[in-house]
């Protein structure tokens, strides 16, 4: 586990909706290629942004991950995503669409800017960017290039597809509330689930 950088005082000197948050998650990896191309169309962008760059970001055959011009205040090891989607000045994120990281920025109403590198996070882009319509897509796995990373950050960070995001993630967080509301789907199963942990184990005695 890595030691969290405490992000609350410099994101409270950010302006409201301004900060794009970046994370690929605690285990995929980009290749240095793709670094430089998100890397670069992240500062064409002129967005201001807070990135959890870690250091075994890129794949294991590539060192050196710096990109040439990087803001490295704008960097951290790590840091509580939950607090950082949820602070005010955060107005959209960058994610690997992992499941947490999804229902976190739902939950958060943060509308994402999907480039899934492995496993289930390609489907998962699908039900933001087709289903759910809570998202944009960057490029595919090898294809990403700066200029797609610019203007998709343009669009949702000061865009009127960026407003139109915030309603349907609006929406979404909706849905995730009703699911873990007394009587709802998902507090529903995890009842279901712990009755059924307590017959089996009350029947082994």
């Amino acid at each position: 586990m890595w030691a969290e950088s405490d992000c609350s005082r410099w994101l409270d000197a950010q302006p409201h909706g301004s900060m794009l948050y970046i994370s690929f998650g605690s285990y995929a990896h980009v290749t240095k290629q793709e670094l430089h191309e998100i890397t670069g169309g992240v500062l064409a962008s002129g967005a201001h942004f807070l990135w959890v760059m870690r250091p075994n970001i890129v794949s294991s055959d590539d060192l050196d991950p710096l990109y040439e011009g990087f803001a490295g205040a704008a960097a951290v090891p790590w840091c509580c995503q939950v607090e950082v989607l949820s602070h005010a000045a955060v107005g959209g994120v960058l994610t690997h669409c992992g499941w947490n990281s999804i229902l976190e920025s739902a939950w958060a109403g943060v509308p994402m800017l999907c480039f899934p590198l492995l496993t289930d996070q390609i489907t998962n882009r699908r039900l933001v960017v087709r289903e759910w319509r809570a998202g944009v897509s960057i490029g595919d796995r090898g294809a990403v290039c700066a200029d797609e990373v610019k203007a998709q950050i343009e669009g949702v960070m000061g865009g009127e597809d960026g407003v139109k995001l915030r309603e349907q993630v609006k929406k979404l967080r909706g849905t995730l509330e009703a699911a873990v509301a007394l009587g709802g789907s998902s507090r529903r199963s995890f009842d279901e689930f712990v009755d059924e942990l307590k017959r089996r184990c009350g029947g082994s005695h």
